[in-house]
């Protein structure tokens, strides 16, 4: 697999990010706002934003339910990419399209990637303060990849993680 291909595709989906991240915060309360998300699923054939506002939240802090509300992409509202993602798809679809590489360190690259996306635009001060209240993640729909679990350790803080580990680890 091309280390370009790996690099170009950084480069899209920090760029994506940051302008979706941006947006969502221009156009949402930032007391509402809460969760981002990089959704996909195990065969990574597509790379999107979801996020979520305590105001959608689907239940109340005493539901037995609300953590896993709270912490599930899956259960968010907001799905919206602005076609900002577009880019990115488009190349992963070219990609596979031509692929002659193993499928699972394409994989494996591609999640990593999205990962590392994630932690840079943390580090850079995109997604503001960490705080308990914050939730990030990437997550990949209908899997227990363990890179999920990184993701929600490494960009969240020690009690938010826990709290997302009570139900998903």
């Amino acid at each position: 697999m091309s280390q370009s291909f790996m690099d170009n595709l950084k480069n899209e989906l920090k760029k994506a990010v940051s302008q979706h991240y941006r947006t969502l915060m221009e156009r949402y309360p930032e007391e509402d706002f809460y969760g981002y998300s990089l959704y996909t699923s195990d065969d990574v054939s597509s790379i999107g934003p979801v996020s979520n506002r305590v105001s959608s939240l689907k239940t109340v802090i005493s539901d037995p339910m609300y953590v896993y509300y709270r912490y599930s992409p899956d259960e968010w509202s907001d799905w919206d990419d602005l076609g900002l993602f577009d880019q990115v798809n488009r190349m992963i679809k070219a990609y596979c399209e031509e692929m002659d590489d193993d499928f699972g360190k394409f994989r494996e690259d591609v999640l990593r990637q999205a990962l590392q996306t994630l932690i840079e635009l943390e580090v850079e001060g995109l997604f503001g303060v960490k705080d308990d209240q914050r939730f990030l993640i990437l997550w990949l729909s209908g899997s227990a990849d363990p890179i999920m679990d990184a993701a929600a350790r490494a960009l969240n803080t020690q009690k938010a993680y826990e709290k997302f580990a009570s139900e998903f680890s």
